[in-house]
């Protein structure tokens, strides 16, 4: 699934602020809590269930993006999942989302 163009702007807010958090080891020893995970769907299976089990734990939403959506997005390689930890962005993703 492919994230409307609002959310696109969100996310890049998200960035320019440094409320990101990159990947899933950062995301799980981070003292931040994400509001929200996106996260590619070529995620690898070990990785996705980790991430499953910490979201369950936090109550995270989660929000998965086509491959290469967050790579070409975000004009960086190997971007896989991205965390938001800054409430009002989380928020604005989730509502443009539906």
């Amino acid at each position: 699934m492919s994230l409307n163009q609002k959310c696109n702007s969100y996310i890049h807010f998200a960035v320019k602020a440094n409320k990101v958090l990159w990947g899933l080891d950062f995301i799980k020893k981070s003292k931040f809590i994400p509001y929200v995970i996106i996260f590619d769907n070529t995620l690898g299976e070990n990785s996705k269930k980790q991430m499953l089990n910490y979201s369950e734990e936090n109550e995270v939403e989660l929000i998965e993006v086509e491959e290469n959506y967050l790579n070409n997005l975000l004009k960086r390689k190997n971007v896989k999942m991205i965390g938001i930890i800054d409430e009002s962005l989380a928020n604005a993703i989730l509502n443009n989302n539906q």
